[in-house]
């Protein structure tokens, strides 16, 4: 429907309504005769309906004048429409657009699973010099699934597109008085009311027996909080998959949580789940947390000592200080995401995204996970906490780089109590909060330690590239003096975030 700049709205009506004499809307003229036109749209999706079930879709798009277009559409990214000058059954889908659907595709081709064709008069409502200062559109459509008998006529849609001002919304309440029902979508390409062929509403992003966090309780099996976590740290997963591929840097950053959590939460978790496939899975989800985390780590220390070198008295940086460290890290971060973009394309990581899906939809369980999860999960909580405890007091009696690693090893130990407490979150809101805030905390202030720890090393070595080179060292000295402290303050703020951390759940 042409509309022009402005709004548009859309009505759902039953088969049998007549539209309304536009004529009578006030500051209407005429109503020109309607123009005849038709739209096919073709929905691709494997034929398990995978994009559907995970929000995703791509469509194939088709008008009167014979243009044809794509659109796909995908949770963490705008949608995407590309225009194509070839239609037919040899009209290939954009390669760029099979790319953001990989998450979910997993190396298979998607295929067409349903053909909407909208037939529909379009009025133009003229003022009296003759100018268009709405349309109106009564559209048809008839849906079909491949292979199957036409489905009749699966929705009728009156709708309105101004250029603004009171016309659009006059039109609404008349179509209202008249039977009609707002659409609630823009629906474009016809998706308001338009079913697939299995009967779930298209573009809704439902996954099939999805536990309803809201009815959790203390009570309800420990198998249900876990299984609802994981669910939705999937989800998260596939969500960001797109964003990696694309470059998006912070996509990289989320997608890498994701993974991290599922791991620590079939972790922590693992006495409710069969060995088999958990212990595989994690290990999986430890590699694809490495790929992505060297790319992030580099990412992370180049935007450190940009920020570092940025703060310097000019006259403290000597030599070409910032472009080599820009230099360097730039490439270390485009070889890891090269390594990242290799893994993604990998039948590794599909593998080990199919296992996923099928321990979320087939789990093991052990008669723990009968549990009351309330109890169940308050006991997890308090193991993973223990470890960390002694993680900590195992830290005393060491110096140096024994130190600096048991430090390491305790923030992964925060983390994954964290992401414990997590998943605890849901039976038991305000323990959970209490001990996810500590732990974070706590993760937080040894991230900072871990990055100076980190940064330091990488200083030393570029202070004596520099002066192998014939440059000036002081700056990269400097530097790592103030990396020096910058690690004893984190180990400060560390032993007072411990004095204070609850004792358990």
């Amino acid at each position: 429907m042409a509309a022009g700049t402005g709004t548009a709205s859309r009505f759902l009506v039953d088969e049998a309504l007549v539209l309304p004499p536009l004529h009578e809307l006030a500051g209407v003229a005429k109503v020109a005769q309607p123009r005849e036109g038709r739209r096919t749209e073709v929905r691709y999706d494997t034929p398990d309906g995978s994009l559907r079930r995970r929000g995703f879709s791509l469509s194939r798009h088709t008008d009167d004048d014979g243009g044809t277009r794509w659109e796909r559409s995908a949770p963490s990214l705008e949608p995407a429409v590309r225009a194509s000058n070839t239609t037919g059954p040899g009209a290939g889908v954009p390669a760029e657009l099979v790319e953001d659907l990989q998450a979910v595709l997993r190396g298979r081709e998607p295929v067409p699973v349903q053909t909407l064709v909208t037939r529909y008069l379009e009025y133009g409502l003229l003022d009296g010099a003759g100018t268009v200062l709405a349309r109106v559109t009564d559209e048809s459509t008839r849906a079909e699934g491949i292979g199957a008998e036409p489905s009749g006529p699966d929705r009728r849609v009156w709708a309105v597109a101004s250029a603004g001002g009171a016309l659009g919304k006059d039109a609404g309440t008349m179509f209202l008085a008249a039977g009609a029902v707002p659409a609630g979508t823009d629906g474009v390409g016809g998706q308001d009311a338009v079913r697939h062929p299995e009967g779930t509403v298209a573009g809704n992003g439902d996954t099939p027996d999805r536990t309803d966090a809201g009815i959790l309780d203390a009570r309800s099996p420990v198998a249900l909080l876990l299984l609802e976590y994981l669910r939705e740290q999937f989800e998260e997963l596939l969500r960001h998959d797109p964003r990696v591929r694309r470059g998006d840097a912070d996509g990289i950053h989320k997608m890498r949580v994701a993974t991290r959590r599922l791991r620590s939460a079939l972790s922590s978790y693992r006495s409710i789940m069969d060995t088999e496939p958990g212990r595989s899975l994690r290990g999986e989800l430890r590699w694809l947390a490495r790929v992505l985390g060297k790319a992030r780590d580099a990412q992370v220390m180049r935007h450190r000592l940009q920020q570092l070198i940025a703060a310097e008295p000019a006259d403290l940086v000597m030599g070409p200080v910032a472009a080599r460290v820009d230099e360097e890290l730039l490439h270390d971060y485009r070889e890891a995401y090269g390594h990242v973009r290799e893994a993604l394309h990998s039948q590794r990581y599909f593998q080990a995204l199919d296992g996923l899906e099928a321990l979320l939809d087939s789990p093991f369980w052990t008669e723990t996970a009968r549990e009351p999860a309330g109890p169940a999960a308050a006991r997890i909580i308090r193991r993973d906490r223990k470890r960390l405890h002694r993680r900590v007091r195992s830290t005393r009696t060491l110096t140096g780089d024994d130190y600096a690693e048991a430090l390491h090893d305790a923030r992964k130990d925060a983390k994954q109590l964290r992401y414990a407490a997590e998943v605890w979150a849901p039976v038991q809101p305000k323990e959970a909060k209490e001990m996810v805030d500590a732990a974070e905390h706590v993760q937080k202030v040894l991230g900072e330690y871990q990055d100076s720890v980190v940064t330091q090393a990488y200083l030393r070595r570029m202070g004596a590239t520099a002066l192998a080179a014939g440059e000036n060292g002081f700056t990269y000295g400097r530097l790592h003096a103030l990396e020096q402290a910058s690690a004893q303050s984190a180990r400060e703020r560390f032993a007072h975030a411990w004095k204070g951390f609850p004792t358990s759940p």
